[in-house]
Protein backbone atom coordinates (compact mmCIF):
# COMPACT_ATOMS: atom_id res chain seq x y z
CA UNK A 1 0.00 0.00 0.00
CA UNK A 2 1.73 3.76 -0.96
CA UNK A 3 2.00 6.05 1.76
CA UNK A 4 -0.91 7.76 1.03
CA UNK A 5 -3.64 4.91 0.70
CA UNK A 6 -2.30 3.91 3.85
CA UNK A 7 -2.83 7.49 5.53
CA UNK A 8 -6.34 7.41 3.99
CA UNK A 9 -7.24 4.44 5.52
CA UNK A 10 -5.67 4.66 8.90
CA UNK A 11 -7.88 8.33 8.68
CA UNK A 12 -10.69 5.99 7.68
CA UNK A 13 -10.21 3.63 10.76
CA UNK A 14 -9.76 6.47 13.31
CA UNK A 15 -12.75 8.17 12.19
CA UNK A 16 -15.00 5.06 12.37
CA UNK A 17 -13.41 4.18 15.92
CA UNK A 18 -14.16 7.76 17.00
CA UNK A 19 -17.80 7.38 16.06
CA UNK A 20 -18.14 3.43 17.67
CA UNK A 21 -16.64 5.00 20.70
CA UNK A 22 -19.07 8.19 20.72
CA UNK A 23 -22.17 6.11 20.52
CA UNK A 24 -21.21 3.90 23.22
CA UNK A 25 -21.06 6.59 25.61
CA UNK A 26 -23.70 9.17 26.52
CA UNK A 27 -23.49 12.92 27.43
CA UNK A 28 -21.65 15.48 26.41
CA UNK A 29 -18.85 15.78 28.80
CA UNK A 30 -17.90 12.10 27.52
CA UNK A 31 -18.00 13.41 24.23
CA UNK A 32 -16.17 16.63 24.93
CA UNK A 33 -13.80 14.23 26.92
CA UNK A 34 -13.06 12.15 23.58
CA UNK A 35 -12.31 15.43 21.36
CA UNK A 36 -9.75 16.54 23.64
CA UNK A 37 -8.09 13.33 23.81
CA UNK A 38 -8.31 12.90 20.59
CA UNK A 39 -7.26 16.33 18.41
CA UNK A 40 -8.15 16.43 14.78
CA UNK A 41 -5.71 16.66 12.09
CA UNK A 42 -3.90 20.36 11.71
CA UNK A 43 -2.92 22.36 9.21
CA UNK A 44 0.08 21.65 7.14
CA UNK A 45 3.00 23.99 7.94
CA UNK A 46 6.00 24.41 5.80
CA UNK A 47 8.87 26.65 6.60
CA UNK A 48 10.76 27.54 3.43
CA UNK A 49 14.51 28.60 4.40
CA UNK A 50 16.82 30.38 1.70
CA UNK A 51 19.94 33.34 1.64
CA UNK A 52 18.89 36.76 1.99
CA UNK A 53 18.25 38.85 -0.73
CA UNK A 54 21.56 40.81 -0.16
CA UNK A 55 23.46 37.44 -0.35
CA UNK A 56 21.30 35.96 -3.20
CA UNK A 57 18.40 38.19 -4.72
CA UNK A 58 16.65 35.27 -6.76
CA UNK A 59 16.96 32.49 -4.17
CA UNK A 60 14.62 35.44 -2.23
CA UNK A 61 11.98 36.01 -4.57
CA UNK A 62 12.13 32.34 -5.64
CA UNK A 63 11.17 31.25 -1.69
CA UNK A 64 9.23 34.41 -1.18
CA UNK A 65 6.68 33.14 -4.83
CA UNK A 66 6.67 29.49 -3.00
CA UNK A 67 4.96 30.58 0.47
CA UNK A 68 2.65 32.95 -1.40
CA UNK A 69 1.39 30.13 -3.91
CA UNK A 70 1.90 27.30 -0.83
CA UNK A 71 -0.36 29.47 0.77
CA UNK A 72 -2.85 29.80 -1.94
CA UNK A 73 -3.24 25.90 -1.79
CA UNK A 74 -3.88 26.32 1.91
CA UNK A 75 -0.42 25.47 3.86
CA UNK A 76 0.79 27.37 6.59
CA UNK A 77 4.11 28.72 4.80
CA UNK A 78 6.20 31.02 6.10
CA UNK A 79 9.82 32.17 4.71
CA UNK A 80 12.86 32.46 6.78
CA UNK A 81 15.96 34.45 5.08
CA UNK A 82 19.06 33.43 7.10
CA UNK A 83 22.73 34.23 6.13
CA UNK A 84 24.09 31.85 3.60
CA UNK A 85 26.59 30.70 5.93
CA UNK A 86 24.10 29.65 8.79
CA UNK A 87 21.62 28.40 5.82
CA UNK A 88 24.24 26.24 4.80
CA UNK A 89 24.95 25.00 8.88
CA UNK A 90 21.24 24.28 8.92
CA UNK A 91 20.50 22.64 5.61
CA UNK A 92 23.54 20.51 4.96
CA UNK A 93 24.88 19.79 8.81
CA UNK A 94 21.98 19.74 11.46
CA UNK A 95 19.28 18.89 8.83
CA UNK A 96 16.95 21.73 10.67
CA UNK A 97 15.06 22.38 7.27
CA UNK A 98 11.64 21.78 5.99
CA UNK A 99 12.40 22.99 2.36
CA UNK A 100 14.89 25.04 0.92
CA UNK A 101 16.07 27.20 -1.67
CA UNK A 102 19.58 27.71 -3.19
CA UNK A 103 21.77 28.30 -6.09
CA UNK A 104 23.42 24.81 -6.85
CA UNK A 105 26.76 24.80 -8.13
CA UNK A 106 25.84 22.25 -10.74
CA UNK A 107 26.37 18.41 -11.52
CA UNK A 108 30.10 17.94 -13.43
CA UNK A 109 29.31 14.18 -14.23
CA UNK A 110 25.71 12.26 -14.29
CA UNK A 111 27.25 10.06 -11.33
CA UNK A 112 27.04 13.58 -8.95
CA UNK A 113 23.70 12.30 -8.20
CA UNK A 114 24.54 9.38 -6.37
CA UNK A 115 26.58 11.53 -3.90
CA UNK A 116 23.17 13.66 -3.90
CA UNK A 117 20.83 10.96 -3.18
CA UNK A 118 22.52 7.46 -2.68
CA UNK A 119 21.02 6.49 0.85
CA UNK A 120 24.67 5.44 2.06
CA UNK A 121 25.13 9.34 2.67
CA UNK A 122 22.41 9.81 4.31
CA UNK A 123 24.03 9.82 7.96
CA UNK A 124 26.66 11.87 6.33
CA UNK A 125 26.79 16.19 6.34
CA UNK A 126 27.65 18.38 3.08
CA UNK A 127 25.87 17.73 0.16
CA UNK A 128 26.04 14.04 0.78
CA UNK A 129 22.25 13.31 0.50
CA UNK A 130 21.19 16.14 3.05
CA UNK A 131 18.15 15.37 1.53
CA UNK A 132 17.72 12.55 4.02
CA UNK A 133 16.00 10.66 0.62
CA UNK A 134 16.04 7.11 1.04
CA UNK A 135 14.74 4.95 -1.99
CA UNK A 136 16.27 1.35 -2.77
CA UNK A 137 15.74 1.47 -6.36
CA UNK A 138 17.25 4.64 -6.66
CA UNK A 139 20.19 3.13 -5.02
CA UNK A 140 20.24 0.22 -7.10
CA UNK A 141 20.01 2.48 -10.30
CA UNK A 142 22.32 4.74 -8.73
CA UNK A 143 25.17 1.90 -8.19
CA UNK A 144 23.85 0.28 -11.78
CA UNK A 145 25.05 3.73 -13.41
CA UNK A 146 28.36 3.53 -11.38
CA UNK A 147 29.01 -0.19 -12.15
CA UNK A 148 28.14 -0.21 -16.15
CA UNK A 149 29.45 1.71 -19.08
CA UNK A 150 27.45 2.21 -22.87
CA UNK A 151 23.91 1.34 -23.36
CA UNK A 152 23.33 -0.59 -19.67
CA UNK A 153 24.48 2.63 -18.16
CA UNK A 154 22.20 4.57 -20.53
CA UNK A 155 19.02 2.52 -19.89
CA UNK A 156 20.19 2.95 -15.81
CA UNK A 157 20.42 6.13 -16.10
CA UNK A 158 17.17 7.06 -17.90
CA UNK A 159 15.16 4.23 -15.15
CA UNK A 160 16.73 6.97 -12.50
CA UNK A 161 15.21 10.06 -13.78
CA UNK A 162 12.32 8.17 -14.87
CA UNK A 163 12.05 7.34 -11.02
CA UNK A 164 13.31 10.42 -9.73
CA UNK A 165 10.09 11.82 -11.52
CA UNK A 166 8.02 9.96 -9.52
CA UNK A 167 9.74 10.43 -6.17
CA UNK A 168 11.25 14.24 -6.82
CA UNK A 169 13.17 14.23 -3.41
CA UNK A 170 14.20 17.94 -5.25
CA UNK A 171 13.64 19.62 -8.32
CA UNK A 172 15.24 22.50 -10.31
CA UNK A 173 13.50 25.95 -10.71
CA UNK A 174 15.54 26.81 -13.43
CA UNK A 175 19.67 27.64 -14.75
CA UNK A 176 20.65 30.62 -14.65
CA UNK A 177 22.99 32.59 -16.60
CA UNK A 178 26.08 34.07 -14.86
CA UNK A 179 25.67 37.61 -14.77
CA UNK A 180 29.35 40.08 -14.54
CA UNK A 181 31.12 43.08 -15.69
CA UNK A 182 34.59 43.96 -16.36
CA UNK A 183 36.62 47.24 -17.52
CA UNK A 184 37.03 47.32 -21.44
CA UNK A 185 40.75 46.95 -21.17
CA UNK A 186 40.51 43.76 -19.64
CA UNK A 187 39.20 42.21 -22.66
CA UNK A 188 37.25 39.34 -21.60
CA UNK A 189 33.97 37.89 -22.79
CA UNK A 190 32.70 35.48 -19.73
CA UNK A 191 32.58 36.48 -15.94
CA UNK A 192 34.83 34.35 -14.31
CA UNK A 193 33.52 31.45 -11.98
CA UNK A 194 36.42 28.90 -11.47
CA UNK A 195 39.49 29.00 -10.69
CA UNK A 196 40.87 28.27 -14.55
CA UNK A 197 38.51 31.47 -15.39
CA UNK A 198 40.96 33.45 -13.20
CA UNK A 199 44.31 31.74 -14.46
CA UNK A 200 42.80 32.18 -18.17
CA UNK A 201 42.50 35.88 -17.45
CA UNK A 202 45.69 35.93 -15.31
CA UNK A 203 47.55 34.83 -18.56
CA UNK A 204 46.25 36.97 -21.12
CA UNK A 205 48.90 39.39 -22.99
CA UNK A 206 47.58 42.94 -22.85
CA UNK A 207 49.60 45.76 -24.94
CA UNK A 208 50.96 47.31 -22.27
CA UNK A 209 52.71 44.16 -20.87
CA UNK A 210 52.38 42.27 -18.01
CA UNK A 211 50.45 44.31 -15.08
CA UNK A 212 52.75 44.92 -12.12
CA UNK A 213 50.05 44.77 -9.66
CA UNK A 214 47.53 42.02 -8.77
CA UNK A 215 44.45 41.97 -10.69
CA UNK A 216 41.67 43.27 -8.80
CA UNK A 217 38.37 41.33 -8.40
CA UNK A 218 34.88 42.53 -6.82
CA UNK A 219 33.08 40.19 -4.76
CA UNK A 220 30.49 40.72 -2.09
CA UNK A 221 29.00 38.49 1.02
CA UNK A 222 29.61 38.16 4.61
CA UNK A 223 32.45 36.37 6.43
CA UNK A 224 33.99 36.01 3.18
CA UNK A 225 37.61 35.62 4.94
CA UNK A 226 36.22 33.32 7.95
CA UNK A 227 37.84 29.96 7.45
CA UNK A 228 39.54 28.95 4.49
CA UNK A 229 38.99 25.00 5.33
CA UNK A 230 38.69 23.33 1.68
CA UNK A 231 36.48 20.66 3.01
CA UNK A 232 33.91 22.13 4.78
CA UNK A 233 30.46 23.64 4.02
CA UNK A 234 29.52 25.76 6.54
CA UNK A 235 31.07 28.87 5.37
CA UNK A 236 30.51 31.06 2.57
CA UNK A 237 32.93 31.30 0.24
CA UNK A 238 34.73 32.77 -2.92
CA UNK A 239 34.24 30.99 -5.75
CA UNK A 240 37.23 29.76 -6.79
CA UNK A 241 39.51 31.10 -4.55
CA UNK A 242 40.26 27.65 -2.39
CA UNK A 243 40.70 25.72 -6.00
CA UNK A 244 43.45 28.51 -6.67
CA UNK A 245 45.32 27.71 -3.96
CA UNK A 246 45.03 23.91 -3.76
CA UNK A 247 45.59 21.65 -6.69
CA UNK A 248 44.20 18.57 -8.19
CA UNK A 249 46.06 15.82 -10.29
CA UNK A 250 43.70 16.86 -13.16
CA UNK A 251 41.54 19.31 -14.40
CA UNK A 252 38.89 19.66 -16.83
CA UNK A 253 39.65 22.44 -19.61
CA UNK A 254 37.17 22.97 -22.27
CA UNK A 255 35.93 19.49 -22.35
CA UNK A 256 39.13 17.49 -21.53
CA UNK A 257 40.93 16.26 -18.81
CA UNK A 258 44.72 17.72 -18.82
CA UNK A 259 47.03 16.34 -16.29
CA UNK A 260 47.75 19.16 -13.84
CA UNK A 261 50.22 17.92 -10.73
CA UNK A 262 49.93 14.68 -12.58
CA UNK A 263 52.59 14.00 -15.13
CA UNK A 264 50.82 11.31 -16.66
CA UNK A 265 47.83 9.09 -16.51
CA UNK A 266 47.91 5.37 -17.85
CA UNK A 267 44.55 3.96 -17.70
CA UNK A 268 44.21 -0.10 -17.09
CA UNK A 269 41.21 -2.05 -17.76
CA UNK A 270 39.90 -5.90 -16.86
CA UNK A 271 37.39 -5.99 -14.42
CA UNK A 272 37.28 -2.84 -12.67
CA UNK A 273 39.21 0.40 -13.77
CA UNK A 274 42.39 0.87 -12.33
CA UNK A 275 45.19 4.22 -13.63
CA UNK A 276 49.00 4.49 -12.83
CA UNK A 277 49.49 8.57 -11.91
CA UNK A 278 52.85 9.38 -12.32
CA UNK A 279 53.54 12.84 -10.02
CA UNK A 280 55.02 15.71 -11.86
CA UNK A 281 59.12 16.02 -10.78
CA UNK A 282 59.93 18.75 -8.00
CA UNK A 283 56.42 19.50 -7.34
CA UNK A 284 55.82 21.17 -3.70
CA UNK A 285 53.34 22.73 -1.05
CA UNK A 286 53.63 26.47 -0.65
CA UNK A 287 55.40 26.05 2.26
CA UNK A 288 58.27 24.44 0.28
CA UNK A 289 57.72 20.54 1.47
CA UNK A 290 58.09 18.04 -1.23
CA UNK A 291 54.83 16.91 -2.56
CA UNK A 292 54.94 13.20 -3.25
CA UNK A 293 52.76 9.98 -3.63
CA UNK A 294 52.30 9.62 0.23
CA UNK A 295 50.22 13.25 0.30
CA UNK A 296 47.96 11.35 -2.39
CA UNK A 297 47.16 8.50 -0.94
CA UNK A 298 46.74 10.67 2.31
CA UNK A 299 44.06 12.90 0.52
CA UNK A 300 41.96 9.99 -0.54
CA UNK A 301 42.25 8.53 2.43
CA UNK A 302 41.16 11.57 4.62
CA UNK A 303 38.53 12.56 2.80
CA UNK A 304 36.79 9.35 3.32
CA UNK A 305 37.63 9.25 7.24
CA UNK A 306 39.50 12.63 8.78
CA UNK A 307 39.60 10.71 11.94
CA UNK A 308 41.98 7.85 9.96
CA UNK A 309 40.11 5.16 11.94
CA UNK A 310 40.40 6.11 15.05
CA UNK A 311 36.42 6.57 15.81
CA UNK A 312 34.15 3.77 15.83
CA UNK A 313 32.88 4.31 12.13
CA UNK A 314 34.24 6.51 9.72
CA UNK A 315 33.77 10.32 9.79
CA UNK A 316 33.90 11.81 6.33
CA UNK A 317 34.64 15.18 4.84
CA UNK A 318 31.17 17.13 4.04
CA UNK A 319 32.62 18.06 0.79
CA UNK A 320 34.33 15.82 -2.21
CA UNK A 321 32.79 12.48 -0.82
CA UNK A 322 31.00 11.31 -3.56
CA UNK A 323 34.14 11.31 -5.90
CA UNK A 324 36.67 9.84 -3.02
CA UNK A 325 34.17 7.03 -2.95
CA UNK A 326 34.66 6.13 -6.26
CA UNK A 327 37.86 5.17 -5.55
CA UNK A 328 38.46 1.74 -4.29
CA UNK A 329 41.69 1.88 -3.06
CA UNK A 330 44.79 4.16 -3.51
CA UNK A 331 48.69 3.11 -3.02
CA UNK A 332 51.65 5.00 -3.26
CA UNK A 333 54.57 2.85 -4.91
CA UNK A 334 57.14 5.20 -4.95
CA UNK A 335 57.46 8.92 -4.50
CA UNK A 336 56.42 10.13 -7.99
CA UNK A 337 53.91 6.73 -8.85
CA UNK A 338 50.55 6.45 -7.48
CA UNK A 339 48.06 3.55 -8.13
CA UNK A 340 44.50 3.40 -8.17
CA UNK A 341 41.86 1.17 -8.65
CA UNK A 342 38.07 2.47 -8.97
CA UNK A 343 34.46 0.81 -8.16
CA UNK A 344 33.45 1.33 -11.85
CA UNK A 345 34.54 0.51 -15.32
CA UNK A 346 33.72 4.08 -17.19
CA UNK A 347 36.52 6.11 -17.55
CA UNK A 348 34.41 9.30 -17.09
CA UNK A 349 32.96 8.71 -13.60
CA UNK A 350 36.54 7.63 -12.65
CA UNK A 351 38.24 10.77 -13.91
CA UNK A 352 35.87 13.06 -11.36
CA UNK A 353 37.97 11.42 -8.46
CA UNK A 354 41.24 12.16 -9.93
CA UNK A 355 39.86 16.54 -10.05
CA UNK A 356 40.07 16.48 -6.10
CA UNK A 357 42.10 18.92 -4.96
CA UNK A 358 45.41 17.34 -2.94
CA UNK A 359 46.06 17.77 0.60
CA UNK A 360 49.12 18.32 2.26
CA UNK A 361 49.60 14.97 4.86
CA UNK A 362 52.22 16.81 7.18
CA UNK A 363 49.44 19.47 7.93
CA UNK A 364 46.30 17.68 7.85
CA UNK A 365 46.99 14.49 9.60
CA UNK A 366 47.50 16.00 13.28
CA UNK A 367 43.87 17.19 12.01
CA UNK A 368 42.27 13.63 12.72
CA UNK A 369 41.85 14.08 16.71
CA UNK A 370 38.29 13.39 17.27
CA UNK A 371 37.11 16.48 19.29
CA UNK A 372 33.41 16.14 20.02
CA UNK A 373 30.53 13.57 18.18
CA UNK A 374 31.33 13.03 14.85
CA UNK A 375 33.69 15.59 14.70
CA UNK A 376 37.28 15.87 14.20
CA UNK A 377 39.56 18.71 14.55
CA UNK A 378 40.29 19.03 10.72
CA UNK A 379 36.38 19.76 10.43
CA UNK A 380 36.04 22.48 12.50
CA UNK A 381 39.80 23.68 12.38
CA UNK A 382 40.23 27.58 10.55
CA UNK A 383 43.03 26.93 9.11
CA UNK A 384 44.16 30.70 8.77
CA UNK A 385 47.12 29.87 6.99
CA UNK A 386 46.36 27.44 3.82
CA UNK A 387 49.43 25.43 2.76
CA UNK A 388 47.79 23.91 -0.57
CA UNK A 389 50.30 23.74 -3.99
CA UNK A 390 48.77 25.72 -6.27
CA UNK A 391 49.62 28.96 -8.75
CA UNK A 392 48.76 30.83 -6.21
CA UNK A 393 49.55 31.31 -1.87
CA UNK A 394 47.20 33.11 0.58
CA UNK A 395 49.22 36.29 1.18
CA UNK A 396 47.49 39.56 3.34
CA UNK A 397 43.98 38.86 4.39
CA UNK A 398 42.82 42.02 5.73
CA UNK A 399 39.83 41.53 8.29
CA UNK A 400 36.63 41.31 6.07
CA UNK A 401 37.60 43.60 3.37
CA UNK A 402 40.52 42.04 1.30
CA UNK A 403 42.61 39.02 0.60
CA UNK A 404 45.37 38.80 -1.80
CA UNK A 405 46.56 35.82 -3.20
CA UNK A 406 50.37 36.36 -4.15
CA UNK A 407 51.89 34.04 -7.48
CA UNK A 408 53.88 30.82 -5.91
CA UNK A 409 57.04 31.72 -7.22
CA UNK A 410 58.47 27.80 -6.99
CA UNK A 411 55.60 26.29 -8.60
CA UNK A 412 56.87 23.64 -10.87
CA UNK A 413 55.05 25.81 -13.70
CA UNK A 414 57.05 28.73 -13.16
CA UNK A 415 59.90 26.56 -14.13
CA UNK A 416 60.35 26.90 -17.83
CA UNK A 417 61.86 23.80 -18.44
CA UNK A 418 58.20 22.38 -17.74
CA UNK A 419 55.69 21.36 -19.79
CA UNK A 420 52.60 23.51 -18.87
CA UNK A 421 49.18 23.33 -20.56
CA UNK A 422 48.94 25.38 -23.08
CA UNK A 423 46.30 27.77 -20.93
CA UNK A 424 49.47 28.57 -19.29
CA UNK A 425 51.39 29.79 -22.34
CA UNK A 426 51.76 33.76 -21.31
CA UNK A 427 51.09 33.04 -17.52
CA UNK A 428 51.60 35.30 -15.73
CA UNK A 429 50.23 38.86 -16.65
CA UNK A 430 49.21 40.17 -13.37
CA UNK A 431 51.25 39.95 -9.94
CA UNK A 432 48.75 37.71 -8.06
CA UNK A 433 44.81 38.21 -7.34
CA UNK A 434 43.20 40.76 -4.84
CA UNK A 435 39.66 39.89 -3.95
CA UNK A 436 38.13 43.24 -2.32
CA UNK A 437 34.71 42.05 -0.72
CA UNK A 438 31.95 44.75 -0.97
CA UNK A 439 28.54 44.39 1.32
CA UNK A 440 26.64 44.10 -1.66
CA UNK A 441 26.20 44.11 -5.35
CA UNK A 442 25.87 47.55 -6.03
CA UNK A 443 28.43 48.50 -4.22
CA UNK A 444 30.53 45.77 -6.41
CA UNK A 445 29.25 48.18 -9.36
CA UNK A 446 30.37 51.54 -7.70
CA UNK A 447 34.23 49.72 -7.07
CA UNK A 448 33.84 48.88 -10.83
CA UNK A 449 32.79 52.38 -12.09
CA UNK A 450 35.38 54.01 -9.62
CA UNK A 451 38.44 52.07 -11.36
CA UNK A 452 38.78 50.59 -8.29
CA UNK A 453 38.63 47.07 -9.94
CA UNK A 454 39.16 45.42 -13.02
CA UNK A 455 36.15 42.51 -12.83
CA UNK A 456 33.41 41.24 -10.45
CA UNK A 457 34.01 37.52 -9.10
CA UNK A 458 30.84 37.28 -7.72
CA UNK A 459 27.31 36.28 -9.85
CA UNK A 460 25.14 39.85 -10.00
CA UNK A 461 21.49 40.11 -10.12
CA UNK A 462 19.76 41.14 -13.67
CA UNK A 463 18.57 44.90 -12.40
CA UNK A 464 22.71 46.25 -12.28
CA UNK A 465 22.89 45.63 -15.78
CA UNK A 466 21.45 48.83 -16.87
CA UNK A 467 24.26 50.42 -14.49
CA UNK A 468 26.51 48.67 -16.16
CA UNK A 469 25.70 49.09 -19.81
CA UNK A 470 25.20 53.00 -19.44
CA UNK A 471 29.18 53.16 -18.80
CA UNK A 472 31.56 53.23 -21.71
CA UNK A 473 34.42 51.77 -20.19
CA UNK A 474 32.52 49.00 -18.49
CA UNK A 475 31.63 45.48 -20.67
CA UNK A 476 28.28 43.48 -19.21
CA UNK A 477 29.29 39.58 -19.10
CA UNK A 478 26.76 37.40 -19.42
CA UNK A 479 27.02 33.10 -19.98
CA UNK A 480 24.87 30.47 -19.72
CA UNK A 481 25.71 27.77 -16.58
CA UNK A 482 25.00 24.74 -15.64
CA UNK A 483 24.13 26.00 -12.00
CA UNK A 484 20.77 25.35 -11.39
CA UNK A 485 18.28 27.08 -8.84
CA UNK A 486 16.94 24.03 -6.36
CA UNK A 487 13.85 23.57 -4.24
CA UNK A 488 14.96 21.04 -1.49
CA UNK A 489 12.44 18.76 0.58
CA UNK A 490 13.54 17.17 3.88
CA UNK A 491 12.57 13.99 3.24
CA UNK A 492 12.56 13.39 7.42
CA UNK A 493 9.21 15.53 7.53
CA UNK A 494 5.83 14.41 8.48
CA UNK A 495 4.12 15.52 5.48
CA UNK A 496 7.27 15.94 3.13
CA UNK A 497 8.30 12.20 3.50
CA UNK A 498 5.25 11.41 1.34
CA UNK A 499 6.30 11.62 -2.67
CA UNK A 500 3.08 12.70 -4.08
CA UNK A 501 3.05 15.73 -2.25
CA UNK A 502 6.56 16.84 -2.85
CA UNK A 503 5.09 15.81 -6.72
CA UNK A 504 2.65 18.69 -6.15
CA UNK A 505 4.67 21.37 -3.94
CA UNK A 506 7.03 20.82 -7.22
CA UNK A 507 4.56 21.92 -9.68
CA UNK A 508 3.46 25.41 -7.29
CA UNK A 509 6.00 27.51 -9.05
CA UNK A 510 5.64 28.51 -12.84
CA UNK A 511 9.23 28.47 -14.50
CA UNK A 512 8.55 30.20 -17.31
CA UNK A 513 7.67 33.28 -15.46
CA UNK A 514 10.10 32.90 -13.33
CA UNK A 515 12.38 32.97 -15.77
CA UNK A 516 10.94 36.05 -17.48
CA UNK A 517 10.05 37.65 -13.90
CA UNK A 518 12.86 36.85 -11.32
CA UNK A 519 15.61 36.04 -13.93
CA UNK A 520 15.14 38.78 -16.31
CA UNK A 521 15.08 36.10 -19.09
CA UNK A 522 18.82 35.21 -18.23
CA UNK A 523 18.44 31.48 -17.48
CA UNK A 524 16.83 28.30 -19.24
CA UNK A 525 13.28 27.35 -17.26
CA UNK A 526 13.55 23.45 -16.22
CA UNK A 527 10.91 21.70 -18.62
CA UNK A 528 11.87 18.32 -19.44
CA UNK A 529 12.45 15.23 -17.07
CA UNK A 530 16.26 15.52 -16.78
CA UNK A 531 16.51 19.21 -16.22
CA UNK A 532 14.13 18.96 -13.10
CA UNK A 533 16.76 17.22 -11.81
CA UNK A 534 19.79 19.58 -12.41
CA UNK A 535 21.17 18.10 -16.04
CA UNK A 536 19.80 19.61 -18.92
CA UNK A 537 20.54 19.17 -22.90
CA UNK A 538 21.91 15.81 -23.05
CA UNK A 539 21.85 12.65 -24.88
CA UNK A 540 20.07 11.25 -22.51
CA UNK A 541 17.25 13.84 -22.49
CA UNK A 542 13.23 13.59 -23.20
CA UNK A 543 12.25 16.20 -24.61
CA UNK A 544 8.94 16.25 -23.75
CA UNK A 545 7.61 18.97 -21.10
CA UNK A 546 7.60 16.71 -17.64
CA UNK A 547 3.96 16.56 -15.89
CA UNK A 548 6.21 17.78 -12.62
CA UNK A 549 6.19 21.17 -14.94
CA UNK A 550 2.40 21.69 -15.16
CA UNK A 551 1.85 24.78 -13.60
CA UNK A 552 -2.14 24.58 -11.68
CA UNK A 553 -2.48 28.26 -12.50
CA UNK A 554 -1.17 31.09 -14.82
CA UNK A 555 0.95 33.68 -14.80
CA UNK A 556 2.91 32.63 -11.88
CA UNK A 557 -0.46 32.80 -9.50
CA UNK A 558 -1.75 29.60 -8.38
CA UNK A 559 -5.58 29.04 -8.53
CA UNK A 560 -6.64 27.71 -5.26
CA UNK A 561 -9.31 25.38 -6.49
CA UNK A 562 -6.47 23.88 -8.96
CA UNK A 563 -4.42 23.18 -6.22
CA UNK A 564 -6.83 22.01 -3.85
CA UNK A 565 -7.80 19.72 -6.94
CA UNK A 566 -4.52 18.34 -6.55
CA UNK A 567 -4.36 17.66 -2.99
CA UNK A 568 -7.85 16.07 -2.64
CA UNK A 569 -7.22 13.27 -5.71
CA UNK A 570 -4.18 12.10 -2.96
CA UNK A 571 -7.01 11.83 -0.08
CA UNK A 572 -5.90 14.99 1.39
CA UNK A 573 -8.81 17.13 3.25
CA UNK A 574 -9.27 20.75 3.58
CA UNK A 575 -11.33 22.90 6.93
CA UNK A 576 -12.13 26.88 5.86
CA UNK A 577 -9.33 26.61 2.58
CA UNK A 578 -6.69 25.16 4.99
CA UNK A 579 -4.96 21.63 3.79
CA UNK A 580 -5.06 19.21 6.75
CA UNK A 581 -2.21 16.97 7.54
Amino acid sequence: MDDVGALTTRRRALAGAATGFGSALAGCTEYLWSRAENPGPEQVSLTIKAAPAEDDLVATTIASKLRENFRTAGIDASFEPIARAELYREVLLDGEYDVFVTRYPGLDEYDGLRGLLHSRYVSERGWQNPLHFSDVTADDLLESQLTTDGDEREQALSDLFDHLSETVPYTTVAFPHRIGAARNELAVSTPPREALDYVDIASREHDGGPRERPLEVGVFGEQLTERPNPIVVDRNSIPGLLDLVYSPLVRRIDDEDVPWLADDVEWESGGRLGATVTLRENATWHDGSSLDADDVAFTYRFLGDTSLDEAESAIPAPRYRSQQSIVEDVAAVDDRTVEFSFRTVDRSIAIRALRIPLLPAHVWEPRSTIVGERRTEALVNDNEEPIGSGLFAVGDVTGDTEIELELFDDHIFRDGATDRPSILEDFPQFEGIRFQIAPNAGSIVDLLVDGEIDITGSPLPVDELNAIRENAALSALTEPTDEFYMIGYNGHHQVLGNPNVRRILSRLIDREHAVDELFGGFAEPARTRNSLFGIADTDLEDTEASVLTNFPGSDGEVDPSQARALFEEEGYGYEDGALLE
